[in-house]
């Protein structure tokens, strides 16, 4: 079972929108990269199968922008993100972007990376973007490893000529850094590859024999400490035991995984619930938000709702259109927080926002829903994916909705069985929903089903308040969804090959940011 920490893997990143496989993910994988060097990179060539979703989309949801950011290490929310590209080229580091075909591309997000730094250092990189922001390191020079950005992660290549005794020794100590240290053959050298939550012993890479070495640093929470629980159901008891809701079990699995302070982790998810919010309140009074097909409308709808416009309106109706809000700010290349992706970020502010001023919940009360929206998005995590590309819509859009659904029963002092219940059961109405956003824009139909999916998550968690009865548990449900989403045709997942992205009206949209038709 997969190790996952909710700060670093599902409630965020705090990233600039339109879709965390697609800026955040090259992102991190980016800032790797750099730290492999180990040099001022002076060429970086990114590499991506054509038949990937990363080849349908890596410029139109701006891969190239986040890959170049962290090559050059900085910040994803740096306001001068739109201009990467040009500050490479102002640097002199020669940045190209390649369809090609290559063995190791066995994921959708799969990209090759080949660097070359100031003083000659030469990297062949194999990464993968696995949804939410999340990243892995597949492999540096042929060299397989799985670094996945919240452990030091250290190589080192030795002269073959290097005495037996001497490798021994060097082995030795990094089997005393990391107990589960290898030993790799690496052409006619050997390689030591070990990592750790904590940094490697000083001056390791000089020792006797070493040649060249790569060393990257966590750019994440290390995972230092141990899981409370390892599936629902132990949570479950958990918090059963220890007379726990959703929310408080999900924070004390987070203090027990990364051996941090409970009061330091309400500070981290707080600053996401800033972002959160600020995302709502931008999307409301903007008017002229820069996106590529739609134009600002939430203002519009949230004005109407307040004068009395609306057929139904109410708190159903203000959710959504809070949820359209923070999915205009995210595909104008806003600051949003990734909950659980980028193409989901507007569900959970929106119902965090709602709790807020619908229903006037302080501060604490709304961190703990927030933590149990984390418990039911770790639940999925460690079974599947976030990758609409790899499952479909249901996994993002479908995720933050089931998530919401908890952070509902957790605000109006439901049990974290009740939460799990209300998440399951939108996970069961959302089911087989297919990603097939219009000419490979987060646009449509991601921002309406955001809005709908904010509205399903009151409603499921209405239900399951009122008495309804939910048969088929949390996990059992996401490995149904899992399936399901594995048997998706390529085309129906993430790659503008199916579903409304063939629609002839939708292909004829102009494209505002290009003014011209695509």
């Amino acid at each position: 079972m997969k190790r996952v920490s909710i700060l670093n893997d599902v409630i965020g990143p705090i990233m600039r929108g339109p879709s965390s496989s697609h800026t955040a993910g090259p992102w991190r994988i980016g800032r790797i990269v750099r730290d492999l060097l180990g040099e001022k990179p002076t060429e970086v060539t990114f590499c991506f199968h054509p038949a990937s979703s990363m080849a349908v989309c890596y410029h139109d949801q701006g891969s190239d922008l986040a890959f170049v950011a962290g090559i050059l290490d900085r910040d994803l929310t740096d306001p001068e993100f739109p201009r990467m590209l040009e500050i490479a080229s102002s640097k002199n580091i020669k940045v190209s972007f390649k369809l090609k075909t290559f063995p190791e591309a066995d994921h959708p997000n799969s990209t090759l990376i080949e660097a070359t730094g100031e003083k000659g250092k030469k990297l062949t990189v194999h990464a993968r973007s696995i949804g939410g922001g999340s990243i892995e390191i597949a492999s540096i020079n042929d060299i397989p490893v799985k670094i996945t950005g919240d452990r030091y992660e250290l190589i080192l290549i030795l002269d073959p000529s290097t005495k037996r005794e001497d490798k021994e020794e060097l082995f030795a100590t990094l089997r005393n850094w990391d107990k589960e240290a290898k030993r790799i053959a690496v052409a006619c050298n050997v390689a030591f590859y070990a990592s750790s939550p904590i940094e490697p012993p000083a001056g390791i890479s000089n020792k006797f024999g070493v040649i060249s070495s790569y060393l990257t640093k966590p750019i994440l929470f290390p995972l230092k400490g141990k899981e409370a629980f390892t599936d629902t159901s132990e949570l479950l008891s958990l918090a059963e035991q220890k007379n726990m809701t959703l929310g408080e079990a999900a924070l004390f699995y987070e203090e027990s995984l990364l051996d941090v302070s409970a009061t330091h982790l309400n500070e981290e998810m707080d600053k996401r619930l800033k972002v959160m919010l600020e995302s709502v309140r931008i999307g409301l009074t903007s008017k002229d938000l820069p996106m590529k097909l739609l134009t600002s409308t939430a203002w519009r709808m949230y004005e109407s709702e307040k004068k009395g416009k609306l057929f139904i309106g109410g708190v159903h109706s203000r959710a959504a259109t809070r949820a359209l809000a923070v999915m205009h700010v995210n595909s104008s290349g806003g600051v949003v927080c990734a909950s659980p992706t980028g193409g989901s970020a507007g569900v959970i502010p929106s119902i965090l926002s709602t709790l807020m001023e619908d229903f006037g919940l302080d501060k604490k009360k709304v961190l703990n829903a927030l933590w149990a929206a984390g418990a039911v998005g770790l639940a999925l995590a460690r079974r599947s994916t976030f990758a609409a590309e790899v499952a479909g819509c249901q996994v993002e859009i479908g995720a933050a909705g089931a998530m919401s659904a908890a952070a509902v029963i957790e605000a109006a002092g439901g049990t974290a069985k009740q939460a799990c219940d209300a998440a399951a059961i939108v996970f069961q109405n959302i089911m087989g929903s297919v990603c097939d956003l219009v000419q490979g824009i987060v646009e449509i139909p991601c921002h309406t089903r955001n809005a709908a999916l904010a509205s399903q998550a009151l409603l499921c968690a209405d239900l399951i308040l009122g008495g309804y009865e939910n048969f088929i548990p949390l996990d059992e449900t996401i490995d149904a969804v899992h399936s399901v989403g594995e048997m998706l045709p390529a085309e129906l997942r993430c790659t503008s090959r199916g579903g409304l992205a063939c629609c002839p009206s939708a292909q004829k949209l102009p494209r505002k940011d290009l003014n011209s038709t695509p």
